[in-house]
């Protein structure tokens, strides 16, 4: 079984990010953490995300025997994410990007067997360990490509003293990039190209509340449920977060405004199905702590910029782990 390491790189992150990027007129307390505030009514939001993710690299060690494993350098995924208010509580949204990756190659191992020829006089003399190990192979390909489509929608239930609460979900469609064929002429998993082939489907409820004049709390809990194509269903995903966006320059109607930004994130992934078995190295749970700073240069515009750093890493079986992400986004309300 191949090690589907972007299972929860290309398709989820595109989950991750459907809500996260606030318009200029909210809290905005976070990248990863949907807030519960909507736009108003007829108000259109438009917003341009660039995220920026580095992987570790194995060592030859941890490579050493291994049948398959997947590499990676970097990945870059740029998205375009439009809103729009319909009503005081009620928004709709769609959401596409493009991936790109660097680095991206295959190393497959081919054990010679060990076998042993009779000496004159019926004595066998056998190879000694690890004289049979064969060079490793390398298999290249090209996932770029455009991701599938979220549509979305937000619905807010409560809206007072004690801050605001929402509703949200959204389906995507699965016009991405599916076929991608290696080096070796041989199909790339769908965990590894922009788009998976399948449905999917996203709910999760959020609450934002503003702690003091200048301090807001955004908390968000989301769930994904994946659906199958070629045989293949990539696991269901869990994501919960909070962020504190603190406003250092500014006042609430005057501009620019610069607000820093601390978030705590935990993105849990069920293991990956092939032909109905579980593939053990997919899925896992990660918690990401991710600082950042936020300016408002007036009503309508606004831009952030956060890293994000895992700090808990717990992946199943053998999977390339992240090193650091950066995410940048401008957002333009009108």
């Amino acid at each position: 079984m191949k090690n589907l390491f972007l299972t929860t790189l290309i398709t989820a992150a595109t989950t991750s990010s459907a809500f996260a990027d606030h318009g200029p007129g909210t809290s905005g307390s976070g990248a990863f953490t949907e807030s519960a505030e909507t736009l108003k009514p007829w108000q259109w939001s438009a917003t341009v995300r660039f995220d920026w993710t580095e992987f570790k690299t194995p060592s030859a060690g941890e490579l050493a025997g291994k049948e398959a494993f997947e590499l990676i350098d970097r990945a870059f995924l740029t998205t375009l994410n439009l809103g729009v208010g319909i009503t005081e509580n009620f928004q709709f949204g769609l959401l596409f990007g493009y991936y790109a990756a660097d680095g991206t190659r295959e190393i497959e191992h081919h054990e010679h067997e060990a076998g042993g020829h009779e000496e004159p006089g019926g004595h066998e003399e056998t190879a000694e360990a690890g004289h049979g190990a064969g060079e490793p192979e390398f298999s290249t390909y090209d996932p770029d490509g455009w991701t599938d489509l979220w549509l979305n929608a937000k619905y807010r239930l409560y809206r007072g003293p004690a801050g605001q609460f929402a509703l949200y979900g959204g389906v995507k469609f699965p016009v991405g990039e599916d076929r991608i064929v290696n080096s070796a002429g041989e199909s790339i998993e769908p965990a590894a190209t922009p788009g998976t082939g399948a449905w999917d489907g996203m709910f999760g409820a959020a609450y934002t509340v503003s702690l003091r004049p200048n301090l807001a709390l955004d908390a968000s809990v989301q769930y994904t449920l994946r659906g199958e194509r070629y045989d293949y269903r990539l696991g269901n995903r869990f994501d919960a977060g909070a962020a504190l966006g603190w406003r250092v320059i500014g006042e609430a109607k005057s501009f620019p405004q610069v607000s820093l930004q601390a978030e705590a994130n935990v993105r849990a992934v069920a293991k990956g199905k092939a032909s109905g078995e579980s593939d053990p190295n997919t899925g896992g749970t990660v918690l990401f702590l991710s600082p950042g700073v936020r300016v408002r240069f007036c009503e309508y515009a606004a831009w952030s910029v956060g890293v994000q750093l895992p700090v808990v890493q717990d992946l199943n079986g053998d999977q390339v782990e992240t090193d650091f992400r950066v995410t940048s986004s401008v957002t333009i309300a009108f």
